[in-house]
Parts: C-alpha cells; sequence; structure tokens
C-alpha cells in the first residue's frame, strides 16, 4: 500500500512539472486572471486522476484458509560459491520510509495553520459590516487576510484602512479562493518533495491577487489611490498559506499587471497546449524503463527491521543467502548440472510487485491429495523462467525439485503467469530470468479429525 502511494506520488510530481513548465511557457504573463486560475485548477486535478490510469493495479484475490499455513518468497537465484550474509535493504524502502516521514510532517504543518485560523476566529472581537463577517484581532504584526467567510485584521488597520482593506478581502472570500488552498495543500501533502507543487502554490497565491485587485479596481475605487494603499500596507507577517494575506505576491507584479492591456482570446489558446503535452508525458511514463522503476516502488515497504536466513541447497552448486524478498549471491561460472541463469541491468518484474505475484500464485496453485503425505504437505520447489523480450514467459524449468505431482503443478501455475515487464540492457528489452520459490506447508485438517 505505502509502496503504490509512493508511485502514484512520483507519477502525479512528473505531470505537476509539466503543468507548471507549460503554465510559465504559454499564458502566465497573460491578464485573464479567472480563465489562468481555473485552467491550472483543472491542469492540477488531472496530473492527480492519470496515475492510476498509468499504474494500472490488477484485481488478484488472496488465498484464505485457515487449515492452510505458506510461506511463498520470489527470489533470484544463480550459481554460486558461497553464502553472502550482509545485511542490504532495498534503496526503495528507504525511500518509502523518508516519503511517510515527509507525508507526516506536512499534515502536522496542516493541521497546526489550521489550529491558528480557528484561534483567531474564535478569541477575535466579531463586527458585521455591510454583510461582511469580519474578525478584529490584537497581533499587529500580522497582514490583513482572509479564509472561509471571514475577514481578519489588527484593530488598528480596521479604524485606519477597514473599507479598503475590507473591498480587497471581500473579494477573495467571493471568489472562494481558500477552497483552491486547501485542494492546493491536499496536493502538497501527497507530493511535497516536488518543487512544481510549491511553485504552483505561489502561481495561484499570485492568481488570487491579481483577482481580487481587478475585483477592486472594478467597483470604482481609483487606481492611483488602490496602488498607494498597497504601498503602504504591504508590510507584516503573513499568515498560514491556507489564508490569502494582503500582502501576498510581488507588490511590483501587481501593479504591473494593473496597468497592462486586456488580454486578447489568442493568449487563451496558447493553454491548449497542454493537452498535448501531458499526452507526451503518458507515453514517456509508460515506457518499459519508467514501468520498471515506478513497478519497484510500488512493491516498497517503509524500514522497520532485516530478517534474513541461509538456506542451503545439497548440491553444493547452489546457496542462498535470503532477506526478505531479496537475495545477495556471487556467481559461479560454469556449475556442472545447472541452468544458465541470464542477468540483465534492469531485472524482470511482476506488474504490482511481488505481493501481486504472490496473490496470483496462491489464487490459482492447486495441490492434489496425492500430494499428502500422512495429512501434510511439504512443497520446496524453485522454478526457474525465461522472460522473452515482450515480457511473455518463454519457458519454465524446476531447479529444485519437490516430487514429481508438487513439481508438475509448480510448472503448470508458472505457464500460466500474465506478461512481466521485461527485463532491460541499456534501457532497452532483453530475455531474462526469474526465479520462483515456493514454499508450502498444509496440515489437513480432515486428515486428522478422522484418526489418520
Amino acid at each position: 500500500m505505502t509502496g503504490s502511494l509512493l508511485a502514484y506520488s512520483l507519477l502525479a510530481s512528473t505531470l505537476l512539472t509539466v503543468v507548471w513548465v507549460v503554465y510559465k511557457c504559454t499564458i502566465a504573463n497573460a491578464g485573464c486572471f479567472r480563465f489562468n486560475r481555473i485552467f491550472l485548477l483543472l491542469s492540477i486535478i488531472i496530473a492527480f486522476i492519470l496515475p492510476p490510469f498509468i499504474l494500472k493495479p490488477e484485481r488478484i484475490v488472496d488465498i484464505d484458509s485457515k487449515n492452510i499455513v505458506l510461506d511463498l518468497n520470489t527470489t533470484e537465484i544463480v550459481n554460486v560459491t558461497q553464502t553472502v550474509t550482509e545485511h542490504i535493504m532495498p534503496v526503495w524502502n528507504y525511500i518509502v520510509t523518508l516519503y511517510l516521514i515527509g507525508i507526516g510532517a506536512m499534515i502536522i504543518y496542516f493541521l497546526v495553520s489550521l489550529v491558528r485560523l480557528l484561534l483567531f476566529i474564535i478569541q477575535g472581537e466579531h463586527i458585521k459590516s455591510d454583510g461582511n463577517h469580519i474578525v478584529l484581532h490584537r497581533h499587529n504584526s500580522v497582514a490583513p487576510f482572509a479564509w472561509g467567510g471571514y475577514i481578519m485584521m489588527p484593530r488598528k488597520d480596521w479604524y485606519e484602512y477597514g473599507a479598503m482593506i475590507v473591498r480587497h478581502e471581500k473579494a477573495h472570500v467571493e471568489c472562494h479562493h481558500w477552497i483552491d488552498l486547501l485542494m492546493i495543500q491536499a496536493a502538497i501533502i501527497i507530493t511535497w518533495y516536488c518543487p512544481a507543487i510549491w511553485l504552483l502554490r505561489n502561481e495561484l497565491h499570485t492568481l488570487h491577487e491579481y483577482e481580487a485587485d481587478s475585483r477592486v479596481l472594478a467597483s470604482g475605487i481609483k487606481r492611483e489611490e488602490y496602488q498607494m494603499f498597497l504601498i503602504k500596507k504591504t508590510v507584516g507577517a503573513r499568515f498560514a498559506t491556507l489564508s490569502n494575506c494582503l500582502n501576498h505576491s510581488s507588490l511590483k507584479k501587481r501593479i504591473t499587471m494593473m496597468l497592462s492591456s486586456k488580454p486578447t482570446g489568442i493568449a487563451r489558446v496558447r493553454a491548449f497546449v497542454m493537452v498535448p503535452a501531458l499526452a507526451l508525458a503518458v507515453a514517456g511514463l509508460t515506457t518499459p524503463a519508467v514501468s520498471a522503476v515506478i513497478n519497484d516502488a510500488s512493491s516498497a515497504t517503509p524500514v522497520d527491521n532485516i530478517h534474513y536466513k541461509v538456506t542451503e541447497k545439497s548440491d553444493e552448486s547452489i546457496q542462498i543467502t535470503e532477506r526478505n524478498s531479496d537475495v545477495v549471491v556471487t556467481e559461479k561460472a560454469d556449475a556442472p548440472g545447472t541452468l544458465q541463469f541470464i542477468k540483465t541491468e534492469t531485472a524482470p518484474n511482476f506488474p504490482g510487485g511481488k505481493d501481486k505475484l504472490r496473490a496470483f500464485i496462491n489464487k490459482n496453485i492447486k495441490f492434489p491429495e496425492t500430494a499428502y503425505k500422512d495429512g501434510v504437505l511439504n512443497m520446496d520447489a524453485v522454478v526457474q523462467l525465461t522472460i522473452a523480450k515482450d515480457g511473455m514467459v518463454k519457458d519454465a524449468k524446476i531447479v529444485k525439485s519437490s516430487g514429481k505431482t508438487l513439481d508438475g503443478e509448480a510448472l503448470r501455475v508458472a505457464r500460466m503467469l500474465p506478461q512481466f515487464h521485461p527485463g532491460l540492457n541499456k534501457g532497452l528489452p532483453a530475455e531474462s530470468s526469474y526465479t520462483l520459490e515456493f514454499n508450502y506447508y498444509i496440515c489437513n485438517e480432515y486428515w486428522s479429525s478422522n484418526g489418520k
């Protein structure tokens, strides 16, 4: 689950980067503020909708039976001369752990900001003026801001510039800018490490100020008078990013935008460059090389502890060191009586990761009654697959036998496996090997209950 969330976040971050680049290169400097705001929000939403279609998760039902105890590990096995016992954790496990820590920090930051806002509302002096809900507070160092249906400002500002501040902050309230900021904060929690999401939040803040400024000027306020007001009041600490502060965005940019000419329809047409840009990004994210990386990320789990065991085969040509689902080995050339293991720079992997592979095998494997001895089935078989360039299972052979009956079942299930993501050499699909280890221990309760 955590690995899938990380993979989703990586895909969304890539698309968000495309959104920011296209926006800055096309319509960022156009004066169509409302159009830009809606366009930017829709593009961000699309960037979070597309990743599930790229991941293409498969629905597989897990095996569930009270009388079955099983242990199935997918491992890569090569010919070895010695066991390597070094403790190595896959790098994606560390990355997903760091990612979850970042999510936790962002959630805490969001909750603290929300509590501060609520305290301002609860502890402030409430005033009704021309249908506006105004909250006066005693923090003179905090610039006026709006959130929800509330306009908040220091008591001092209310007496000096109250009417002008209310006009500006009322525009934020009427445009429901606070909803945009809640949405972007949710996006930040998921993709906190991505610079593009922070830059997009700044663009939204800027658009909010442009839109509020334009509404104030449209209400009949003289431009020079309003600009002088901004020069005097764009000081003070900004409040939480959940709100629209009067001094958000560059004053120079705001004054320049007030003086700029009205946008033409051509400026809006440029925005539709976003469609082919996102299409190209999605095409790039579905290539085998990128899919292999995303699948590695989706199978990652947070770092907890490392369990490992050493298993040995009576044949001296193979020794395996296992740590969870990973194997570290040293190669032995030309071992007699063993299969050649074809290694690639990027190993082949099952769509959805090793958990999905286990689930597929558990769902499809069947054990005949003849496989039980005294009511107990003990399977310990290893199958080596040959994965073709197109990801299909080209061949399957027994590396470690568990008896004719169980070997046959292991081969049957192995040949049922759907298409893998193929192994890669220099970014290109290549034929490769993949090894499955079947470990099942099943006690037949019917046998025991009949006294046999």
